[in-house]
């Protein structure tokens, strides 16, 4: 795996994400992306440790990890970015960071699916509504779809009240983009 860094969609803060190629990886040939998310306020970052590389690599697919400025362990400044704005700030980082890996040339960027669970699937389906032109596909399980819907000493620790900020709730609802859903999306619990 390769650890790389590449910068947030604000254009200044560097992230970093973790990509794993295929045991027979070809740089001449392109290899569809996927991409291995959670995405949720105080995740994990990408770091150099040893680890084995996903499976999914062997049939063909570049898997990456990305960081968002959700991740944990960058200080209370940081996280600050995603207050009251879940599903903004986090996701548009991710789809910088995979515009940052269809720079290489063996990234297809026409092929580009997303998946997670739990705060994952509700990452991978924004990720899907709000950045079509970036993702083409998206598995979420278990996902958040609307906060409005979740428990409330998770959701309001990161999103204050829903009456005192509805723009917030609104902006972090995946129904808000359900008419811009180009790609495929399966939806799945349990």
């Amino acid at each position: 795996s390769e650890l790389f860094s590449f910068k947030a969609a604000d254009g200044e803060t560097d992230l970093y994400g973790m990509l794993s190629k295929p045991s027979n990886f070809d740089p001449t040939k392109q290899y569809p992306l996927l991409i291995s998310v959670y995405a949720g306020p105080g995740s994990g970052g990408a770091r150099e440790t040893f680890r084995i590389r996903s499976a999914l690599t062997e049939y063909g697919f570049l898997v990456a990890s990305l960081d968002s400025r959700s991740a944990g362990g960058r200080g209370k400044v940081f996280l600050d970015a995603i207050y009251e704005k879940l599903g903004i700030v986090e996701i548009d980082d991710q789809a910088a960071g995979v515009k940052a890996l269809r720079e290489r040339s063996y990234v297809d960027g026409e092929r580009v699916g997303i998946y997670g669970t739990s705060y994952g699937g509700y990452a991978s389906a924004m990720a899907l509504m709000r950045y079509p032109d970036v993702f083409q596909a998206a598995s979420a399980a278990s996902s958040v779809t609307d906060w409005r819907h979740y428990d409330t000493i998770y959701t309001e620790r990161y999103m204050w009240k829903p009456q005192e900020n509805t723009s917030g709730y609104d902006e972090g609802s995946v129904m808000t983009y359900v008419d811009n859903l180009e790609g495929s999306l399966m939806i799945y619990y349990g």
